[in-house]
């Protein structure tokens, strides 16, 4: 009983261990970054982050900063935007959200961060909707698979000194019927 006993505790620290190493290990970077979230549920998913007016280095009155990740096929369907405080360069300060780092503008167009305090549903570009740019055949661009999203920050006159603003995108998962994850490096047709 007890060499029985035995094996099964074995049996248990042995499977403990091995879930333990199979877990999710997220990066230590600044910011954080995670790999695109996909949950197996039917349910609406987003990318919920910060963007403050020092959140990245302004270079020519320009600067993008990765804010997050969407699984290959995502299907956007929303975003909103809060200005939590109004930017206040000396002219204007926009946002645009996107899947690469140089023009970050695929999903979101450049919107204003200028005005007032406030919620205000974005405009999602029209190539931006659905699966356009985050599959149908798209060379994933993320670190760990799937689209990188980037923020770019832009503004004219004098630097700012305040402002922030809470962009939330929304979008529904492949994970119904043939839709199914796409291995890193791979692509996959629209689904």
């Amino acid at each position: 009983m007890r060499h029985f006993t035995r094996r099964i505790a074995a049996a248990i620290a042995f499977a403990a261990l091995s879930g333990f190493t199979a877990s999710t290990v997220y990066a230590l970077t600044s910011p954080a970054t995670f790999a695109p979230r996909n949950f197996q549920t039917q349910q609406t998913h987003y990318v919920r982050f910060t963007v403050n007016f020092n959140s990245c280095v302004l270079v020519a009155n320009a600067c993008t900063l990765k804010i997050g990740a969407l699984p290959y096929n995502a299907f956007i369907v929303r975003g909103y935007q809060q200005i939590v405080t109004s930017f206040n360069s000396a002219t204007t300060d926009t946002l645009a959200v996107g899947i690469s780092q140089t023009s970050a503008n695929e999903l979101v167009a450049a919107q204003s961060v200028h005005g007032a305090a406030g919620v205000s549903t974005l405009t999602i570009a029209a190539t931006g909707s659905g699966t356009q740019v985050t599959g149908n055949g798209a060379t994933q661009t993320g670190a760990d698979g799937g689209f990188d999203v980037w923020v770019k920050y832009a503004q004219t006159g004098a630097a700012p000194t305040t402002g922030q603003a809470v962009i939330v995108l929304e979008y529904f998962a492949p994970n119904d019927g043939a839709c199914a994850p796409v291995p890193t490096g791979a692509t996959a047709g629209a689904c």
